[in-house]
């Protein structure tokens, strides 16, 4: 009787299927519960490109507030890193938050971000080159001029040297100026207006003698061009 009992217990439905569900849990640890809808959290220890570029980000905003021995070190420690780093977007954030740094290295640096695979991060480059406005810069903003292959390359090297006030940027610019693209034709009159002082209008012809060392015909107006923009800047 108590067999029969018992038997009943085991085959009636509602063990049946407290039965079936504790062999599929069961199974679900078998298999590792890979199909375990509540597993934990991932974890990783991998540092992703965003964490390595929050990272540098950071170290850019600290530049300002640190002594020149801090500022030699973590510039030391952004130039070791993009030696190997294989991310462009890394790469690129490294170039912005080494600029902020006043040390030769970071100069060194950028000038070496020039020759960068990859296009943006040669747009930084030229870009963080033309701030820093250097006169160490103009020989390798001239190279880009000369031999990149984008032409926005070319255009930002041009913009670079706009910022850079010296008879080597301006012999640099002649070679924008003679090309026969219109873009950098344009550019490159908006630099030389911008490190000579001079206002010769949009005349291609007129800005190409001058930056091949020609004495410029400057009309009266240009003149009082010139002399208002001086007066403007006077604090008088």
């Amino acid at each position: 009787m108590a067999l029969q009992t018992f038997s009943r217990r085991v085959t009636s439905p509602a063990t049946s299927l407290t039965a079936m569900s504790l062999v599929a849990i069961v199974s679900l640890v078998a298999m590792g519960c890979a199909s375990w809808p509540f597993h934990a959290k991932e974890r990783t220890s991998i540092l992703t490109p965003g964490m390595r570029m929050s990272a540098i980000q950071e170290m850019g905003a600290r530049a300002e507030g640190i002594d020149a021995t801090e500022q030699a070190r973590l510039a030391e420690q952004l130039a070791t890193q993009i030696q190997t780093e294989p991310d462009p977007l890394v790469r690129k954030a490294i170039q912005e938050a080494i600029a902020e740094y006043s040390t030769p290295l970071a100069g060194q640096v950028l000038l070496a971000g020039l020759s960068d695979d990859d296009l943006d991060v040669r747009l930084a480059c030229c870009q963080k080159l033309g701030q820093r406005a250097e006169v160490t810069s103009i020989a390798k903003l001239k190279i880009v001029i000369e031999n990149d292959d984008e032409l926005d390359a070319r255009l930002a090297a041009v913009d670079a040297l706009g910022n850079i006030a010296s008879p080597e940027s301006v012999s640099a610019l002649s070679i924008a100026v003679n090309d026969r693209d219109p873009a950098m034709q344009y550019a490159a009159i908006q630099s030389l207006r911008a490190v000579s002082g001079l206002d010769l209008g949009n005349d291609v012809q007129a800005w190409r003698d001058y930056a091949a060392g020609k004495q410029p015909q400057v009309s009266p107006q240009a003149k009082v061009s010139v002399a208002e923009r001086i007066k403007s800047y006077s604090p008088f």
